[in-house]
């Protein structure tokens, strides 16, 4: 996590009166972010030297993810720093039990049934691609969208879950 992301949360853990365990989580979220942001500066570095334009292309999708994760970090200790009140940086927002809202529901369902449908349709094009392995970057590509597509349902199932009321 960036620096200044931690310095916002240490500073809500003071204002807050944090509790030891928030603090150690906080500290944990601290150490990996400050690991995670070498080696993204790695990931980066390579992505900008490596002379392969394939190799070029697939670790800048890396480095995508990386600078998610890294973001995400940030935000999960501050949303534990600041607990219920308002952080001045972007936190994960708690999940509340919704009422039940039969529109966003049924949009949350018709978009993981259209995940699953992917999910189907990926599969396929990876058995009809699998001749292009050796040559082109396409086997690969598919099934890095197919661990996306996984990711989209989980998702989705858990937003379902959460706002069945």
């Amino acid at each position: 996590m960036d620096h200044a992301s931690y310095q916002t949360a240490a500073r809500g853990l003071r204002e807050t009166g944090a509790s030891v365990q928030e603090r150690e989580l906080v500290e944990l979220l601290s150490r990996h972010g400050r690991e995670e942001g070498a080696l993204l500066e790695r990931y980066q570095r390579f992505a900008q030297e490596a002379a392969s334009p394939a190799t070029r292309y697939l670790v800048n999708l890396i480095v995508e993810d990386e600078q998610r994760h890294h973001r995400l970090l940030g935000e999960i200790a501050n949303a534990i720093a600041w607990g219920m009140l308002t952080s001045a940086a972007p936190a994960v927002p708690t999940v509340t039990v919704d009422e039940h809202d039969a529109t966003l529901l049924a949009e949350t369902k018709a978009l993981l049934s259209a995940e699953k449908q992917d999910r189907d349709e990926l599969r396929r094009m990876q058995r009809r691609f699998r001749g292009y392995a050796q040559t082109t970057l396409w086997p690969l590509l598919l099934d890095l969208m197919l661990a996306d597509t996984e990711k989209h349902a989980q998702i989705l199932s858990f937003v379902a879950k959460h706002n069945a009321g």
